[in-house]
C-alpha cells in the first residue's frame, strides 16, 4: 500500500469513529438530562406534598386552638354568670355586669358606621368622598388678540 491510500484509510476512520463517538455523547447527554428532569419533577412534587402536609397541620393547629380559646371563654361567662347570681342571693352589694358585653358592641357599632364626610362644604356642595368632588373645572378665559 501507499502512503496515500493508508492516510485516506486512517482520515476515514477517524471520521467514522468521531462521529460514532458524538452520537454516543449526545445519547448518554440526553439520557441524564431526562433522568435529572424527572428527578427534579419528583423532588418539585415532594416539595408541594410537604408545604400541603404542613398546611393541613397548621389549619389543625388553628382549628383546636379555636375551640379551646371558645371553651375557655364560655368557662369563664358561666363563672362570671354563677358569680353574679351567688352575689345576688347572699350580698347585700349589687354588682354590676361586666362591661366587656358593652365594650364589644360599642366596637362592631364602630366598625360598621359608615366613614365620615370631613370636607369643608355648604350646604347644596359636594363633600370629599362624592364620586365628583374636584372635577368640575372653571371655565378658561382666552386672552384677547390685538392685530
Amino acid at each position: 500500500m501507499e502512503l496515500e491510500v493508508f492516510d485516506i484509510i486512517v482520515f476515514v476512520t477517524g471520521i467514522i469513529i468521531g462521529f460514532v463517538g458524538a452520537l454516543a455523547f449526545r445519547a448518554l447527554s440526553k439520557k441524564n438530562a431526562h433522568d435529572s428532569h424527572k428527578s427534579s419533577g419528583a423532588t418539585i412534587e415532594a416539595l408541594q406534598q410537604e408545604m400541603e402536609r404542613r398546611q393541613v397541620l397548621a389549619d389543625d393547629h388553628f382549628l383546636q386552638l379555636h375551640a379551646h380559646l371558645s371553651a375557655a371563654e364560655k368557662k369563664l361567662a358561666d363563672a362570671r354568670k354563677a358569680v353574679l347570681e351567688g352575689a345576688t342571693t347572699l350580698a347585700t352589694v349589687t354588682l354590676e355586669k361586666p362591661e366587656s358585653d358593652s365594650n364589644s358592641s360599642n366596637q362592631q357599632d364602630d366598625v360598621t358606621t359608615p366613614p365620615r364626610d370631613y370636607a369643608s362644604k355648604s350646604g347644596t356642595d359636594e363633600g370629599m368622598l362624592s364620586e365628583s368632588y374636584g372635577l368640575q373645572r372653571k371655565p378658561v378665559e382666552e386672552p384677547t388678540r390685538a392685530l
